[in-house]
């Protein structure tokens, strides 16, 4: 029962009935939670213990899901977790934090440099693929016939 309940209840209700209609209430809340769809649980008659049952269940399913966590952030907090255990290791490894950088930054440099190489080569050879279909489109065409 939440304070308003209690404090402006109409008619005064003695501990122990007081603490078995909390209990109904919180078997009510905890067989939704776990699921359980029977009303016939309790086996008190007393109409104010089935009421407390019933209200701790409609309480528990108004809170609706349980939602555990987006994917997407964990995801991305996984990711972060294993840059920083990477950057770590490379501070071990290379001695100190400062040269596991430099290694990072060579190993981009290196990595930047092998792409601009390909790009170049790439550009070539599509330009000269392109003037060859110019100069195979000019040449004229000898048709026996």
């Amino acid at each position: 029962m939440n304070f308003f309940q209690r404090a402006f209840q109409q008619t005064p209700v003695d501990e122990a009935t007081q603490a078995q209609r909390d209990a109904a209430y919180q078997k009510g809340r905890s067989d939704r939670r776990d699921g359980v769809d029977e009303r016939g649980l309790i086996s008190d008659h007393d109409v104010a213990v089935r009421r407390a049952y019933d209200r701790g269940r409609r309480d528990e399913r108004s809170r609706g899901p349980r939602h555990r966590g987006s994917p997407l952030v964990t995801t991305v907090l996984v990711l972060a977790a294993c840059a920083g255990a990477f950057v770590i290791y490379l501070g071990v490894s290379q001695g100190s934090f400062t040269n596991g950088g430099q290694a990072i930054d060579n190993s981009l440099a290196n990595a930047r440099d092998q792409a601009a190489q390909a790009g170049h080569n790439v550009a070539a050879r599509t330009g000269d693929a392109l003037e060859n279909a110019g100069q195979t489109l000019k040449q004229p065409t000898n048709s026996a016939g």
